[in-house]
């Protein structure tokens, strides 16, 4: 059984509003404990419901990961930007999960976004973005900048608490620059290797 970080949760209680923007700084190894450790409070204590994009890794497998430590998703409408690209990679039993064709296509994957919050009204919301340094493999540097600004700010606007991971030294320096001062919060867990 996984083992959340309780100080996260501590942390959103204190620090975190409808409209926070969090940065999520995570290590490659970790990087799951700390996403499960956000959903489960925002999920389970604040009764939350959300969004969350999935361009790292395929949502059947997050979903099922969350499942077996406990963490219910069926409130969470995931964007798939993994699995399209691959043969049968849509074909799955869940039906929270709509598809983007490609990582590159960041206007669709903020209008699905956008559509599934505006008919989820009742409740408050949160957007997840798993991972900033996925979508940085496919996307120019300065659109990746232009988009994040854009991304946060819309959904500060609209008071949906924005969690955004990323790996740091994976991250482009710009990309990064722009995270730093447009998130409103930190969390900092990345990995510290040692050479």
């Amino acid at each position: 059984m996984i083992e959340l970080d309780g100080g996260i949760s501590q942390q959103l209680a204190e620090e975190a509003t409808p409209s926070s923007a969090i940065q999520v700084r995570v290590g490659t190894s970790n990087s799951f404990l700390i996403i499960a450790s956000i959903l489960q409070p925002l999920i389970q204590n604040f009764q939350m419901r959300g969004v969350y994009i999935c361009a790292s890794r395929s949502a059947t497998e997050i979903i099922q990961t969350l499942d077996q430590i406990g963490i219910d998703s069926s409130g969470i409408q995931f964007i798939d930007t993994v699995s399209s690209g691959f043969i049968g990679g849509t074909e799955t039993p869940y039906t929270n999960i709509r598809y983007v064709d490609s990582p590159i296509m960041l206007e669709s994957i903020m209008l699905q976004t956008l559509y599934h919050l505006q008919s989820n009204s009742e409740s408050g919301n949160f957007v997840m973005l798993d991972s900033v340094n996925a979508l940085s493999i496919y996307n120019d540097e300065r659109m990746l900048a232009e988009y994040l600004h854009t991304f946060i700010n819309t959904f500060k606007a609209r008071e949906v608490l924005t969690a955004i991971v990323n790996v740091p030294d994976q991250t482009p320096p710009g990309v990064l620059a722009n995270l730093d001062l447009y998130c409103t919060d930190l969390i900092d867990r990345g990995q510290v290797v040692i050479h």
